[in-house]
Parts: structure tokens; sequence; C-alpha cells
């Protein structure tokens, strides 16, 4: 009965929140300058004291807690709760964005456009406005709302785990930081860092890389000259791998395609690329022949054969490890992958696996940001009500609830669902192929999308309410 009051309220504000989204988009808030006073960076602290400002402007009583990396803000005194979680902090804008700027919003046919519009700034603004139209509308809510905003989702989400530890979570959460219709479990992942014993011989530089969970889309390499080498090199050099000359030295510059680690299909690492275009150079020393090599077993694919470790989980699928960073450290290669895999995957022997095979190597491996797999049953009343909610407002009558190979809050909680930030529209002009979607340049929102978004998100909380 409320379905319509919610509508014309969502619309009748679309400028105004999106005049917000634009303002939280203009914060570059990367975790960087970590100091003792900015535990999270200066910038993602500047982000978080904004939306403190906000929620209390609007009349809700707000806790903030910069140490551990989040607020909090809350609505009624039910006995029960309801929680909405979103994050501010983004990942690194990444280059070649070709529709205006990364940290300033661009309207474009239908479209917002800047590093955060999507992934995760318009959730803050979607929870503020649920939390608005709750107390406006008088909606027939009887749970505490409790919003969450966190700026370390992106960086290892030690924000959550502080949270985690200090409150008792909502009897029920959306994390609107998804897709639809609904994603109910994440699959388990940790950061692998893996670096050689041995340095490398004539390649004096290897880097590339903004995050771990990034695939590698660009990457560059110096080596050292010798008589003959630039020629040779320079006659085989592709459209993904230029060569050139800088100080002295032989540089190679290649280019693949980036997406998200927990989607890898598609990509292509740029480190694979220089290590496969070096393949055959007869004037690399036999060290640097077998690291290479080595290099470029491993990131050929995105699901560790490589390493065995390959594996499908029935409800997850693939195990998948992605390669986001290659750097030298005092001449050794060393790479920075992220690893996903199902319930049926026991992390501990994964880790003995991959220490054993780095090892034969004589490479060393080291493993943080670890998550356990997280997932709810299907039949769970909640799951079902948001699912129903979905298969209402879309028509689409056979849609299912999914679980996320994307890492997300929801792991932290233990009874929370993930839902999309936009409902998917067709985008009607022309963008360059690895742009648009999360963590790529041109990340963008669909306007009215992000509407409907807001609007299912309220109806499910109101189905929510009633279960709890």
């Amino acid at each position: 009965m409320y379905k319509q009051q919610i509508h014309e309220y969502i619309w009748s504000h679309k400028d105004e929140m999106i005049a917000e989204l634009s303002r939280l988009v203009a914060f570059e808030s990367v975790q960087q300058n970590v100091s003792e006073k900015y535990p999270f960076g200066k910038e993602c602290a500047e982000v978080l004291n904004y939306v403190k400002n906000l929620y209390e402007e609007n009349g809700f009583k707000t806790e903030i807690y910069h140490k551990d990396g989040y607020l909090l803000s809350y609505l009624g005194e039910g006995e029960k709760s309801l929680g909405l979680f979103a994050h501010a902090d983004v990942v690194a804008a990444g280059d070649d964005w070709v529709v205006g700027s990364p940290f300033h919003a661009t309207q474009k046919e239908g479209f917002l456009i800047g590093r955060g519009v999507s992934d995760d700034k318009c959730a803050v603004v979607s929870s503020l406005y649920i939390m608005k139209m709750i107390r406006e509308l008088g909606l027939p809510i009887q749970s505490k709302i409790v919003s969450f905003t966190g700026i370390s989702e992106e960086t290892g989400m030690q924000d959550i785990e502080n949270y985690a530890k200090a409150h008792k979570a909502p009897d029920f959460s959306l994390i609107c930081d998804s897709e639809f219709p609904l994603y109910r479990g994440n699959k388990g992942m940790f950061q692998a860092t893996a670096t050689s014993k041995i340095p490398l011989d004539t390649i004096t530089e290897f880097h590339g890389g903004v995050s771990f969970n990034i695939i590698l889309g660009k990457a560059t390499m110096k080596l050292q000259n010798k008589d003959g080498l630039y020629d040779a090199l320079k006659a085989k050099e592709t459209d993904s791998v230029k060569v050139s000359m800088d100080n002295g030295e032989i540089k190679l510059y290649a280019e693949g395609l980036s997406t998200h680690g927990a989607f890898p299909e598609g990509s292509f690492n740029a480190g694979f690329l220089i290590a496969d275009f070096l393949s055959d150079c007869t004037f690399l020393t036999e060290n640097d022949k077998q690291q290479l090599a080595f290099a470029k077993d491993l990131l050929a694919t995105p699901y560790g054969e490589a390493l065995e470790i390959e594996d499908t989980d029935p409800d997850f699928g693939k195990l998948t490890c992605t390669n986001g960073i290659v750097r030298l450290e005092n001449g050794c290669l060393s790479l920075v992958f992220d690893i996903r895999y199902g319930a049926t995957t026991n992390p501990d022997a994964l880790q003995k696996k991959l220490t054993e095979k780095f090892g034969e190597k004589e490479w060393n491996v080291s493993f943080s940001h670890v998550m356990a797999t997280h997932v709810l049953s299907e039949n769970l009343p909640t799951v079902q009500a948001c699912l129903d909610v979905y298969k209402n407002y879309t028509g689409d009558t056979e849609a299912k609830s999914l679980v996320n190979a994307g890492g997300t809050y929801g792991r932290h909680l233990p009874c929370a669902v993930e839902i999309g930030t936009m409902v998917r529209k067709e985008i009607p002009f022309e963008l360059p192929k690895g742009h648009g979607n999360l963590h790529q340049p041109d990340e963008l929102l669909s306007i009215e999308g992000f509407l409907e978004a807001t609007e299912m998100a309220m109806l499910m909380l109101l189905e929510c309410d009633k279960l709890i």
C-alpha cells in the first residue's frame, strides 16, 4: 500500500540525491597518506566526517569511530534491528578516463560517471534517503534502523571487522554493494604475495598494478641493453607490447584488459603479455628466462592451473587466482595474487599447497586479508522475501538468489544479503573496452537504475521488518 508513495518520494528527490552523490564523488577517498592520526588515510577520514555531518544535519543520531574506520547512524528504538551497509572508500582512479575526470561526477545521457558512483558511494546516499523516507512518510517499520558507513571495504575490511567485535549485528541487513536480484553468500578469499628468493640479472625494473584485486592492466619492464637486443625486440613489437629506449635501457610497455579480480572472464594480464613477449629471447640469462617462464605460466589464466590449485564449488563455481600487482623487491620478482574459493575448499590446505608449489621454484609466499566463505540458505524467510520483492518489481518470476565471487561486508554479518546499487540499463554511448564497470576507468551509474534500486531496497526492508 505504500509502494506508490515510496516511488513518488524517490523520484521527487532525484536531483538532490544525484547532487549529494556528486559531492561525495569529489572526495578522493582512496586509502593513502596513512598515519597514526589517520589510520585509514586523511582523505577517507574527511569523507567519513562529511557523511557524519550529512546524517546529523538530517536529524539522525550518529556515532563516528575514526580509529576503527566507520560510523553508525540510527532511526527508531525497536528491539529488533535492520541494517543498511555501505562504504565511502574507493579504489584508485587508474588511468585512461575518457569521460570527465575520476573525482568529478559527470552526467551523460542518463548516467553519472566518476570513481565510486556505483561502488559504493551511491549506497551511502540510498541509505540516507531510505531513513529520511521512513521518517517523513511514516512507513510502518517497527525495527530500529542501523546505517553503517565504512572506509576500509576496498582495503581488507578492517572497518567491518572492528564493528563486528564491538557491536551486536542487526537481525537482518542489506548490503547495497552488488547486483540484483540478490546474493546470499561470498567466496572465501585471501591475498598471496609471492617473491622470488633469487634476484633477476638483466631485468632492472618490472612494475604495474594499483590494487591486488584489480587484474593487472598495464605493466612496464626495463632491461639492460645488449648488442642487438633492442633491434630484435623492436622487430617483434605488437599492438599490446611496445618497445622503446629510456635512458640507455630497453623499455617494454604492455596493455592488457583489466577487470575486477572476482570476475576475471575476458581479462588479459599485462604482466603475462611481457613475459610471453620475452619467452623466446636468447639474450636473457638462464635465471631470467626461468623466472619469466614461471611468471608466464602463473599469469596465463586466472584459475591457478600452474599452481595445481584449480577447483570448482557447486555453489560458487571456479576458484580464481588473479594477479593485480607486479614489482621488483631488491631485484627479486614479486607478484601479488587475489585468490577466491568456494565452501568446499579448505583454506589451510590451499595455503599449504601454495607454499609448497612456490617453494619448489625458490619463491617465498605470504598471506593476508584472509576472509572465510559465507553463505545463507536460499530458503531463509528474509532471503525469500527480498527475492519476492525483486520478482514483483521487475516481473522476472524466474529469478533466483545467487552467491557472490566478490567480497562485501556480508561475510562479516550473521544474516545479510547483498543487492544491486542500480538496475542495469543499456548504455546509449560508446566506451572503450574495459571501461564503465566497477574498478574500471569511467565507472558509471544509471541514474534511473539507481533510483529503482533505492526503491527496491526500501520495499525489501518493509517486508523483512515483518519477519525478524
